[in-house]
């Protein structure tokens, strides 16, 4: 069975079973994908709305909060920081049994490389956020936040345009939505941290704002793309199942 999607004459119609329904190789559907993003969304506005803890304890990473603040730690400290470290550990986790599996069902090469791939860039980005490479440590070698950033983004672009066709795959619309938000948070990162103009100044002044962009848009772009490799992952070893002769060996 051939994972690359055909493209479909009907236009829209076929756009959206594309995006948001569905189909043979990928017969899931979007629920509980769903259901994830709610629920971040969820958290993210009980953590904007409430007063009484400061945005910085909730948002920023746990070894940051315990340099600033004298009083921590608390178990709310570091809280959507080690949220999103999880989604990370949980993608990571999911492609590279998926991988395994994968190699053991005698899957095409590029599918069993697409999910490995996947695996060692997640558990990467989730030891940069658990251990906060890209702000303290590799720092120290020359590689400035910016550059660190940029390397990320051309290793992320190598590996679409590697396992573009189990991405794909997967669903357009969660590639879309992780790049987005992640890339879209990178963006604020860079604004506030940098006197680029009228954003940055404002991003200065209003500091809760630029929290909940920042840190925000990174939890739901660590959300996508955890429910991207869940789509990925299930979606090749479905059809690897499916496509084994009957009677084959158990």
């Amino acid at each position: 069975m051939s994972l690359v999607m055909n493209p479909d004459p009907r236009g829209l119609r076929h756009v959206w079973r594309l995006f948001f329904v569905r189909n043979r190789e990928n017969p899931g559907g979007f629920g509980v994908y769903y259901a994830i993003i709610a629920g971040q969304l969820l958290v993210l506005a009980a953590a904007g709305l409430q007063t009484s803890v400061p945005l910085e304890r909730l948002f920023r990473d746990t070894i940051a909060v315990a340099e600033e603040y004298p009083g921590c730690c608390h178990v709310y400290d570091g809280l959507i920081s080690n949220l999103g470290i999880l989604l990370w550990w949980a993608a990571a986790s999911i492609t590279g049994f998926a991988a395994l599996t994968a190699a053991g069902l005698s899957c095409r090469r590029y599918e069993i490389l697409a999910l490995a791939m996947a695996a060692a860039f997640s558990a990467w980005l989730a030891m940069d956020d658990l251990f906060m490479l890209h702000e303290s440590v590799l720092p120290l070698i020359g590689f400035t936040q910016p550059m660190t950033y940029a390397l990320y983004g051309l290793i992320a672009a190598a590996y679409i345009a590697l396992s573009w066709r189990v991405v794909l795959m997967a669903s357009p619309l969660l590639l879309a939505m992780a790049i987005a938000m992640l890339g879209a948070s990178v963006s604020v990162d860079i604004l506030a941290d940098h006197d680029l103009g009228a954003v940055s100044a404002w991003l200065g002044a209003n500091p809760r704002i630029g929290i909940l962009l920042d840190d925000g848009l990174k939890f739901l772009g660590i959300g996508f793309w955890f429910c991207l490799h869940m789509a990925a992952a299930r979606a090749v070893i479905t059809n690897a199942v499916r496509s084994r002769p009957q009677g084959r060996g158990n």
